[in-house]
């Protein structure tokens, strides 16, 4: 008898802008990739198609079965990787928070506050055909009526019964107040070696008290806020047509390839089929 030879399965992941603005698409299917911690500055809604995936979610794991929504918060910092032998297959909207105020104003509803998932997981079998309608539809830019209208479906039916409309907050703490301006600094000089002891000086806290009130309030670390700004501001480049090796220079990476792992560790793709995928943008 022979003896089978095992074959490692290739992964496939896409991230793109479908035309239609403050909408962005991806679809992947990983069999062993893994997700830096970062977050989104939109709400992310995802559909687990096949396999199984987990993440780290405000400090509890997470596991994605087929059929179940991920819902995701903007700034909701998280993990994400594969669970299952079978890999792990989905699709996510991520959806600009002025957008969604737009839908609120459609749907007649108002809110002081912006409006936030209760849950990361839901299972809600009736919105997946929604879903797949509204992602397919998403990249037809002749389609503008069924696009807004089956945007609207799917946010009401998410955000009518699954969501809340949180209160004003209350006047931040003097310890908030340092956080905000230490996450400006950090988005501000985003490609520079910025010390740890510099931003202490900034907001006169120890270093010490400064990580640890900077992780529970954003969720993570200064660096990996600076990290993944950084990565941001690349992902904007990357819709010019500018060599990697010069926007990797202009962004405070040593090589290309320091940005190229980075860069897929965080959003699941690299550099280049990211600029690919969207040349349509410079074309």
């Amino acid at each position: 008898m022979g003896t089978q030879t095992e074959v490692t399965q290739a992964e496939s992941a896409r991230l793109w802008e479908p035309g239609l603005p403050g909408v962005e698409l991806f679809e992947a299917k990983l069999f062993q990739h893994q997700f830096n911690k970062h977050f989104h500055e939109t709400y992310t809604i995802g559909l687990n198609e096949s396999g199984g995936g987990c993440c780290l979610h405000g400090g509890e794991t997470l596991h994605f079965q087929p059929g179940s929504f991920n819902l995701i918060n903007p700034g909701e910092v998280h993990t994400g990787q594969v669970m299952s032998v079978k890999g792990w297959k989905f699709r996510s909207i991520y959806i600009h928070p002025t957008l969604i105020t737009q839908t609120f104003t459609q749907l007649e509803l108002s809110s002081q506050a912006s409006p936030a998932f209760k849950h990361p997981i839901l299972w809600k079998p009736s919105l997946q055909f929604v879903f797949y309608q509204l992602f397919n539809v998403l990249n037809n830019p002749a389609a503008q009526l069924a696009q807004q209208s089956l945007l609207l479906e799917l946010l009401s039916g998410l955000f009518l019964k699954h969501a809340d409309c949180p209160a004003v907050r209350q006047s931040p703490r003097q310890e908030s107040r340092a956080i905000s301006q230490i996450r400006a600094y950090l988005e501000a000089h985003y490609a520079e070696n910025v010390a740890i002891e510099d931003l202490a000086r900034l907001v006169n806290l120890s270093p010490h008290y400064l990580i640890r009130c900077f992780r529970q309030q954003v969720g993570c670390a200064p660096h990996q806020y600076q990290r993944h700004w950084q990565l941001r501001q690349v992902k904007s480049a990357l819709r010019s047509p500018q060599p990697l090796s010069v926007i990797a220079a202009e962004h405070g990476f040593y090589d290309q390839s320091h940005l190229n792992r980075a860069f897929k560790r965080t959003f699941g793709v690299t550099p280049g089929k990211y600029q690919k995928d969207n040349s349509v943008q410079y074309d």
